[in-house]
């Protein structure tokens, strides 16, 4: 006896506006939506079959697809509220997402674009969107991002539309050197990190995870600052990197700003691996200083200038030296032991070779940490 499997072919050629209501099913046969015709559905869809879209789909509702979805010119946008997009296995060719949120439950795949105009685009942990080759992402801003792992197999400069369930948090790497995807994500919880020497405090709000093979390199990283009320000034803000493991956090390279801690980017010029990256508050304290508090003429190699042990930690010391009466006689920045030095002589005012007796003096080493005492002149 013959069997015969017989396929059901539906084909929207029409340029009117077709539309399915509640939900649409394509159980095991072939929908074909021809180039300039426009479906609508207002509801649901399911695919177990073959959707060829060379039109424009548009779907209100949650998608499932066990099926193979298929387009080269066609689009599929989401216009919605709170939709689940299971995506299956098929690549998307032009994908938009106009929605009030979006959780995809497995991994999307985007063969060309994918524009995002409006919604939090959530992923489940295990889940990401991965970018192919010579695909682009457009849109991004604090309505419309990505809550979860997003990668990209393009090379060169690549901003990240990344952020947590409530920030945005994009991130840009500079000249993407790879021979496999490099995927970024952002974290609301602190990281799992002990600290160098180098840093004095790390961000418990957030931190971001590079992910990329052995063979990826990039040549800078910018991330955004945000109320970053932990870090004491602007020249104290770091990058801080740890490895994968999570072990311990130092800094990565000498970092630029542009804008403030409170609304700006931070970047690094610098080999940027795989790993986790958080913004920093950079330690500056070096060892104690130790003021030898003696200065006079004898020229004996003992007491010839002010000196001020370990102050080549702080290059950018002040020193300050007041006469009793508080009215300031000497002030040097930079201060070395060396060739820049106090030798008993005012440097402010006209007094020249200061008198015998006690002057008081301050060290500003950093812009919160000081020292101060008396130093004894004899001339």
């Amino acid at each position: 006896m013959k069997r015969f499997r017989i396929i059901l072919l539906i084909t929207f050629a029409s340029s009117t506006d077709l539309s399915a209501q509640d939900i649409f099913t394509n159980q095991n046969s072939l929908v074909v939506i021809n180039a300039g015709v426009p479906f609508v559905v207002e509801g649901s869809a399911s695919n177990s079959g073959l959707i060829l879209n060379e039109g424009a789909l548009r779907l209100s509702g949650d998608w499932s697809n066990s099926g193979d979805y298929r387009s080269v010119s066609g689009t599929f946008t989401l216009s919605g509220e709170n939709q689940i997009f299971d995506p299956g296995a098929s690549t998307y060719g032009h994908l938009s997402i106009n929605s009030s949120g979006m959780a995809v439950i497995n991994d999307l795949i985007i063969g060309q674009s994918l524009e995002l105009v409006n919604g939090v685009v959530s992923l489940t942990s295990e889940s990401k969107i991965l970018l192919s080759e010579n695909a682009f992402i457009s849109g991004g801003n604090a309505d419309a991002y990505i809550d979860g792992a997003l990668f990209t197999s393009t090379l060169g400069n690549f901003t990240f539309p990344v952020g947590t369930e409530s920030e945005y948090l994009p991130v840009t790497l500079t000249n993407i050197q790879a021979t496999d995807s490099v995927g970024v994500r952002a974290h609301s919880s602190p990281l799992a990190a002990s600290v160098s020497s180098q840093i004095d405090a790390f961000s418990q709000s957030r931190y971001w995870e590079v992910i990329g093979s052995p063979s990826f390199t990039a040549e800078a990283i910018t991330l955004p600052l945000i109320n970053e009320n932990f870090i004491e000034n602007e020249e104290e803000a770091v990058i801080g990197i740890s490895s994968l493991d999570q072990s311990v956090l130092s800094v990565l390279g000498l970092p630029s700003m542009e804008g403030t801690l409170e609304s700006g980017f931070i970047s690094t010029s610098a080999n940027i691996p795989a790993g986790y990256y958080v913004l920093a508050d950079k330690s500056i304290l070096g060892p104690p200083i130790k003021v030898i508090n003696v200065v006079t003429s004898m020229q004996d190699g003992k007491h010839d200038f002010l000196r001020i042990e370990n102050i080549e930690f702080y290059e950018d010391n002040l020193v300050e030296i007041f006469d009793r009466q508080g009215i300031k006689v000497f002030e040097m920045k930079g201060y070395n032991n060396a060739d820049r030095v106090f030798r008993g002589s005012a440097n402010v005012g006209s007094r020249g070779v200061l008198q015998t007796g006690s002057y008081y003096y301050t060290v500003k080493l950093t812009s919160s940490k000081r020292e101060a005492g008396f130093v004894y002149i004899k001339n």
